[in-house]
């Protein structure tokens, strides 16, 4: 009873009238779809607190057998404002959040951390090429960059197979036939798949603010997740 749990509004969906469903990640109980009476409301007392991306307390009754919540109040604690005024940003954060909403495991501290750093951070790919290698770790489908993916040899690497879940070296790649890239950028991917945001203030000088990483990431993340990502169609057109 009166259950007060910090969560992050991951998704909304109006919902007759004047109200919504928002989905919330929360640390204590994971997903909860809450019902919010007034959403659309200017005079709702929720409707500060339950918008997309806000951090915010929920005060309602967790019933483990009903698939919707009632909420009773919200109260925002951080409305990541720095997101919510800049395009690129809201296309990153929708990407950040569909994929919190498409996984089983319960990534609040993560996504918490992540939505931070955007939101006090120009490096918008850099943000989200960490969070991508953790969402990967945690799925268990991290590619392979200490060497060849196929022959375990370390020198001349030449390629990322997404097919063959990591670098390729130029001999085995006679074979696959993978697109080849420059010794930089292949340097810029591995760091970039041991990176955290522990080490996060070291990463900035690195250069791996870099799209291209984010699509490759990404790219893996779609292919062996299952993960379907409508919210990224709209981040490539801002690179395209």
């Amino acid at each position: 009873m009166n259950d007060l749990v910090k969560g992050v509004v991951i998704n909304s969906i109006e919902y007759k009238e004047n109200d919504a469903i928002v989905t919330v990640l929360t640390e204590e109980f994971g997903k909860v779809a809450l019902y919010v009476k007034g959403y659309k409301k200017i005079t709702s007392k929720n409707v500060y607190a339950t918008q997309l991306f806000d951090h915010s307390s929920f005060l309602f009754d967790f019933n483990p057998h009903k698939s919707i919540q009632i909420l009773k109040s919200a109260n925002l604690l951080s409305q990541f404002s720095n997101i919510k005024t800049d395009y690129e940003k809201i296309a990153a954060a929708s990407v950040i959040c569909e994929i919190a909403g498409g996984i089983e495991e319960n990534i609040y501290n993560l996504l918490y951390q992540t939505l931070n750093r955007l939101n006090d951070n120009e490096q918008i790919y850099l943000v989200l090429n960490v969070y991508l290698v953790a969402i990967l770790n945690i799925l268990g489908i991290s590619p392979f960059v200490d060497g060849c993916v196929n022959c375990g040899r370390t020198d001349n690497i030449e390629s990322i197979s997404i097919n063959e879940g990591g670098f390729l070296c130029s001999h085995c790649n006679r074979e696959f036939n993978d697109e080849i890239f420059d010794l930089e950028f292949l340097k810029k991917f591995r760091i970039t798949n041991k990176a955290s945001f522990d080490v996060f203030d070291k990463l900035i000088t690195l250069n791996l603010n870099d799209f291209k990483l984010t699509d490759l990431l990404m790219l893996i993340l779609i292919t062996y997740s299952g993960i379907y990502l409508k919210s990224y169609q709209s981040l490539k057109n801002l690179n395209h």
